[in-house]
């Protein structure tokens, strides 16, 4: 299989997704280092995103990329008509809505961009580097921790108090973020980041492959359990729980013998977890708060209501509407973070106080029955897409380094919040990304092109 991709743009791709990862990390402090450039900070990540658009635009790209854009460009004529239709209510919401329904799917296309397969060390590189920045994190996290509320550090990204979010009299830490939830999001994409990595180490740390390499990602999984716990916050534990989980079980689908070995690193790193909740009880203790349950109901039953509203919340008053809400909605992207500064239609409906925060209660409200048949339909098909390409894999240490981020593709692909929060989409992008890097790369390695028909 003969590479097509320009080296120039790879190069180019290649900078900008480690200007965007560092952004997506540090983008919280940076907030609140300079509130007066808050506003910009905020949206460089899209400038960011726009450019790789432009980098890669009249292109031409081999087998499973050029799939990839012509289902982004299918995806884009079917939502002309909601676009069309949300424009009439503020045209500026019309172009921000957009952004945040279809230009990160631009990621994935720059993960295959910037790593074409020559270029498998770049690859491993950045999926390790992406995978220390859970050192920093978490050191700010534990800084935190350790901090008054009133530090600027644990101030919001417009300097207001978060004790109203505090649990267990400890606040629910954001580390480098501009909130927890961004945090916990994060902190679920490491854990792809960090399977990917163990499978695929750079070749510079051939050291690593020795008995140091389960030691290594061992302390980096550690402080990824710590962090999750020091959130305070149910998504990133159960997130993490549940990702790793998954990859799991698939990577022992496809390598029963690695079964006994994954076992081991899993209770090595809970008994060491165990030691350090003795030791350091703080760190978890606003999330034993928050799932220590309520008067009525246990911890299990508030994650089963929780799980379950998410899918069913938007029932009670979807057909309360009017007929064309019911089937195009009220307007695209006005839930989203940044809209209300931008529409003054989207200010005027979150001030009223009304709020979806459930991804399906979101997506029927701003798009009716239209949006939701197109929408879901496209991220099933790239659940999919997916699942082939890591069917494809043949070699065992490939199919393991894709099965973690094939269980997070499809563990967000059903729940995750991208027409709401756009760090989700950007993550999940590159995750697909690593999937289409890895099928790709064995099939040069075999010399053959990727079909995926």
């Amino acid at each position: 299989m003969k590479e097509s991709i320009n080296r120039k743009i790879s190069d180019q791709c290649e900078r900008i997704l480690y200007a965007l990862l560092l952004l997506l990390v540090f983008e919280g402090i940076l907030r609140k280092a300079f509130p007066a450039l808050s506003n910009p900070i905020f949206f460089l990540k899209d400038i960011l995103c726009v450019i790789i658009v432009f980098k890669i635009a009249g292109s031409k790209f081999p087998d499973v990329i050029t799939k990839l854009k012509s289902l982004w460009f299918i995806l884009f004529i079917l939502f002309l008509p909601i676009l069309h239709f949300t424009s009439f209510k503020d045209p500026v919401l019309a172009v921000f809505a957009c952004k945040q329904y279809l230009l990160y799917i631009v990621i994935g296309v720059a993960v295959a961009v910037a790593f074409p397969i020559y270029k498998e060390q770049n690859f491993r590189r950045f999926i390790f580097f992406t995978s220390l920045m859970i050192i920093p994190t978490t050191l700010v996290a534990v800084l935190q921790n350790s901090l008054p509320s009133s530090h600027w550090i644990n101030l919001s990204v417009g300097g207001d108090s978060l004790e109203a979010f505090s649990a267990g009299g400890y606040l629910r830490v954001s580390s480098t973020f501009s909130f927890t939830a961004q945090y916990s999001w994060f902190l679920i994409a490491e854990s792809f980041f960090l399977a990917a990595s163990f499978f695929m180490p750079p070749k510079e740390f051939s050291w690593l492959k020795t008995g140091l390499l389960p030691l290594v990602f061992s302390v980096l999984g550690l402080m990824l359990a710590i962090s999750a716990f020091i959130t305070g916050g149910r998504t990133a534990v159960l997130g993490c729980a549940s990702t790793i989980l998954l990859g799991f079980l698939l990577i022992a689908a496809r390598r029963p013998g690695w079964f006994f070995k994954g076992a081991l690193v899993i209770s090595f790193c809970a008994i060491i977890l165990s030691a350090v909740r003795t030791v350091k009880p703080e760190f978890f203790m606003a999330y034993d708060e928050r799932s220590s349950g309520t008067e009525s109901l246990t911890h299990s039953e508030e994650i089963i209501n929780r799980i379950l509203g998410g899918f069913t919340e938007w029932v009670d008053w979807f057909t309360d509407q009017d007929l064309i809400s019911i089937w195009f909605g009220n307007g695209l992207g006005i839930m989203s973070n940044g809209a209300a500064a931008v529409s003054s239609y989207a200010s005027e409906i979150r001030q009223s106080g009304f709020w979806t925060e459930g991804d399906v209660a979101t997506t029927f409200w701003e798009g009716g029955i239209y949006l939701a048949v197109i929408w879901y339909g496209f991220r099933l098909s790239m659940i999919f897409l997916s699942y082939r390409l890591w069917r494809m894999l043949k070699n065992k240490t490939l199919a393991s380094a894709a099965s973690v981020p094939f269980a997070y593709v499809c563990i967000q692909g059903l729940t995750a919040q991208f027409g709401i929060q756009s760090p989700l989409s950007i993550w999940w992008w590159l995750a697909i990304g690593i999937i289409i890097f890895l099928a790709r790369y064995e099939r040069y390695k075999n010399g053959v092109n990727i079909e995926t028909n």
